[in-house]
C-alpha cells in the first residue's frame, strides 16, 4: 500500500513523507509539519482513531484522511466524530484519492492567516521554536484572521501582549490602531472615563471633551484588555454593557456612539476559579472566552533559552553599541538550570545585565551575577539565617526577601518616573502586588506625593 500511494503521489508531484506505525507518524508530524495526513485506521501496535485524535490534540487545523477497508464503515464514522477530513474506502480510485488529499491541502491552506508564513516566522522568532510554541502558533493561525474575541492566558512574562500585538498587526484589522488598557491599574472612580471618555464638564477639571479607549479604538481597531483578571467588578460590569449593546455612552453624555472594536484580554489568574469565587462574571467570561489560548511558561521548554538568551543578546549589544559576543555553555547550562518565574522577560532582563560586564564572550560568572540581582533568585543556603536567633524562620526568610527586592522596586520606580503602574510592568510583577511591597518598605521608599499613581496622568 505504501509502495502504491509513494508512486500515486511522485506522479502527481506531491512530496510524500512515510512513516511504519502511529509513534513515527506523531513525531514526524511535529518535526515536519505536513499539509496533510493520510492514515489507516488499521495500524500494526495500535488503534488509528487514537492517532488521529493525538494528532488533533497537537495541531487542530491539520486535515486528517483516514483510509478503512469495506465494511468497515463504522470506524469511519468514529473518525469523522473525531475530528477527521474525510475518509477512503478501500479499494479507492486514484483519481478520487488525489481529489481528497488537494481538498485537504487547499483548507489547510486557507486556514492560514493573513502574512502566512512571516505569521508563524515572527511568532517563533520572537518567541521560539519548541514544540510547544509551534503548536501556540497553529492555534493562534487559526484566530487571527477573524474578529473572533480572544483569552490568552499565561504567567507573567510569558509574552501575552506580544502576542495581543501580532494577533492585531497580522488580521483584518491592522490600519486601525490597538489600544492596551492595563486593567489591573485602572483606577475605580475613574474606569468610566478611561473606558468611555467624558463629555466637557462631566465633572471637575473636565475642561474639554476626552475621548475613551473604545472610542479611540475606533470603528475597526483592537481594544487590548490587559490583566483583565484584576478588574473591578463594576468595571466588569460597564464592560459587559458595551460588549453586548456595542455602543458606549460618554460620562456626561446621553447620546449613544456605536464601537466596533475587537477584544484580545490577557490575564496570569485562573479567570475561571474566580468566577467559581464569583469575583468575575461568568457572562463576561464566555464574552471574552470566544477562543482561548494558553501560554506554555519559559520552564516548560527551556530548547528555547539559548535562541532567545542570544537574541537578547544581540539586542543588548545592539543597543550599547558593541561588537556581537556569544554566550559560553556553561553560561547556557546556567540559564537553562534556572527556574524562570518572570519566564521570558525575567530572560530578558538577566541576559541584558549580564551584557553589561561581559567582554568577549557573556561567561557564567557574568550570568550568575545578573541572576543573583534578579527579584526571583533564592540563595542556595541559609547560613545567614542559621547565625541569627531570636526570629521565625519565616520571619527570616521574609526580611532577607524583601531585603533583596528593595533596590529592584526602587530603581524599577525611578526608570519609570515614579509610575508605579509601569514599574511594575517593568518588573514582571501584578500591580496590586508591587504597590504592597512597595509599602512594606516604609520610609526607605520615595514620598507618596512625588510618585504618578496610574489613572491620573494627563492624556
Amino acid at each position: 500500500m505504501r509502495w502504491l500511494l509513494r508512486n500515486i503521489f511522485g506522479n502527481a508531484r506531491i512530496e510524500a513523507i512515510e512513516a511504519c506505525d502511529g509513534g513515527e507518524a506523531f513525531e514526524l508530524a511535529q518535526r515536519r509539519r505536513p499539509d496533510a495526513v493520510l492514515l489507516d485506521l488499521r495500524l500494526p501496535g495500535g488503534d488509528g482513531v487514537e492517532v488521529l485524535q493525538r494528532l488533533r490534540r497537537y495541531d487542530m487545523a491539520l486535515p486528517v484522511i483516514v483510509i478503512t477497508a469495506y465494511g468497515t464503515i463504522s470506524s469511519a464514522m468514529d473518525a469523522l466524530r473525531s475530528g477527521a477530513f474525510d475518509y477512503l474506502t478501500k479499494p479507492f480510485c486514484n483519481d478520487h484519492l488525489l481529489d481528497t488529499v488537494l481538498r485537504a491541502i487547499s483548507q489547510r491552506e486557507r486556514r492560514t492567516p493573513l502574512g502566512g508564513s512571516d505569521f508563524r516566522r515572527g511568532i517563533m522568532e520572537m518567541m521560539g521554536e519548541s514544540a510547544a510554541i509551534q503548536r501556540l502558533v497553529d492555534q493562534l493561525e487559526i484566530v487571527v484572521g477573524t474578529d473572533y474575541s480572544v483569552l490568552l492566558l499565561g504567567e507573567t512574562g510569558t509574552g501575552k501582549e506580544v502576542l495581543a500585538r501580532t494577533l492585531h498587526a497580522s488580521g483584518r484589522r491592522k490600519e486601525a490602531p490597538l489600544v492596551t488598557v492595563d486593567c489591573g491599574a485602572l483606577v475605580e472612580s475613574l474606569t468610566d472615563v478611561e473606558l468611555f471618555g467624558a463629555e466637557k464638564g462631566a465633572y471637575t477639571g473636565a475642561y474639554e471633551r476626552r475621548r475613551g479607549r473604545f472610542e479611540i479604538a475606533g470603528k475597526g481597531g483592537t481594544l487590548f484588555l490587559d490583566e483583565i483578571g484584576n478588574f473591578s467588578l463594576i468595571g466588569q460590569q460597564a464592560l459587559l454593557r458595551v460588549l453586548e449593546e456595542r455602543a458606549i455612552y460618554r460620562v456626561g453624555g446621553n447620546v449613544p456612539i456605536p464601537v466596533d472594536a475587537r477584544i484580545i484580554a490577557a490575564t496570569n489568574e485562573n479567570l475561571y476559579a474566580q468566577v467559581e469565587d464569583r469575583r468575575f462574571r461568568s457572562d463576561l467570561y464566555f464574552r471574552l472566552a470566544e477562543y482561548v489560548v494558553e501560554l506554555p511558561p519559559l520552564r516548560s521548554r527551556k530548547e528555547d533559552i539559548a535562541l532567545l538568551a542570544r537574541r537578547f543578546l544581540g539586542q543588548a549589544a545592539k543597543e550599547l553599541e558593541r561588537d556581537p559576543i556569544d554566550i559560553a555553555p556553561d553560561a547556557i547550562a546556567l540559564l537553562e538550570r534556572h527556574h524562570w518565574p518572570g519566564n521570558v522577560r525575567e530572560l530578558r532582563n538577566v541576559v541584558r545585565r549580564a551584557t553589561l560586564t561581559a567582554t568577549s564572550l557573556l561567561s557564567a560568572e557574568d550570568v550568575e551575577a545578573s541572576l543573583q540581582s534578579s527579584r526571583s533568585y533564592r540563595p542556595t543556603t541559609m547560613a545567614g539565617a542559621r547565625r541569627t536567633t531570636g526570629k521565625s524562620l519565616r520571619r527570616i526568610v521574609a526580611d532577607q526577601v524583601r531585603e533583596t527586592e528593595r533596590p529592584a522596586l526602587l530603581d524599577a520606580l525611578d526608570q519609570a518616573g515614579g509610575n508605579k503602574a509601569q514599574a511594575a510592568r517593568l518588573l514582571g510583577m501584578d500591580y496590586k502586588t508591587y504597590r504592597t511591597k512597595l509599602k512594606q518598605l516604609g520610609s526607605a521608599a520615595p514620598a507618596p506625593d512625588s510618585r504618578t499613581e496610574p489613572g491620573h496622568a494627563s492624556h
